[in-house]
């Protein structure tokens, strides 16, 4: 097609295919004012934690700052999807929600993940597989000269000061337990993932 040139429409959508759609975008078209959805604010949050988590463990900043608005976006999502189906929270809604939230999160790492981590740190870039979970990487029990060898595997700095603030939050989160000044191991709730 030339640029510009209107755009054919695929597919035969026949009365019977149209009259299933109606009542959705009636839904849609009727609604006015404040619709509360519980249930879209409770997912929101539990998405938030999830995402939260993994950006801890995975130390990736470009993520956690990316999800923030995939959140919002994945929320709105919920909240539409909830009037188009009358006002009713089903788990194909939930499981939608979910699922377009990963992709988006993995469209945006693999599109622009790596230009803003290059643009937000001096060094080597990160690589084109996204960030990974770095607990994943170590043992079940650790030292601290091995989470310094998988940072930088990671293109992360690996000094004392960072390696540090990341293992005194995987702590305080629980996700491992301190044996000595120098060594750890995942815990009971870390395995369970």
């Amino acid at each position: 097609m030339e640029i510009g040139a209107e755009q054919p429409i695929y597919g035969k959508y026949d009365e019977a295919f149209d009259a299933e759609l109606k009542t959705y975008i009636d839904n849609l078209v009727s609604a006015h004012g404040v619709v509360d959805c519980p249930q879209a604010f409770k997912l929101a949050k539990k998405l938030q934690e999830e995402c939260a988590e993994f950006a801890r463990l995975s130390q990736n900043e470009t993520y956690w700052n990316l999800s923030h608005r995939a959140i919002v976006i994945a929320w709105l999502k919920a909240c539409v999807l909830y009037v188009a189906n009358g006002c009713q929270w089903e788990k194909t809604i939930e499981d939608f929600v979910r699922w377009s939230l990963q992709y988006d999160l993995w469209c945006k790492m693999q599109f622009f993940g790596e230009d803003i981590e290059k643009a937000n740190q001096e060094g080597e870039r990160i690589g084109t597989r996204g960030p990974r979970n770095l607990l994943e990487l170590l043992p079940d029990e650790f030292r601290f000269e091995d989470i310094q060898r998988v940072r930088a595997k990671q293109g992360m700095t690996n000094d004392k000061r960072k390696c540090s603030q990341m293992i005194r939050q995987w702590v305080h989160r629980k996700y491992v337990l301190q044996m000595t000044d120098d060594s750890f191991v995942k815990s009971d709730k870390f395995r369970k993932h």
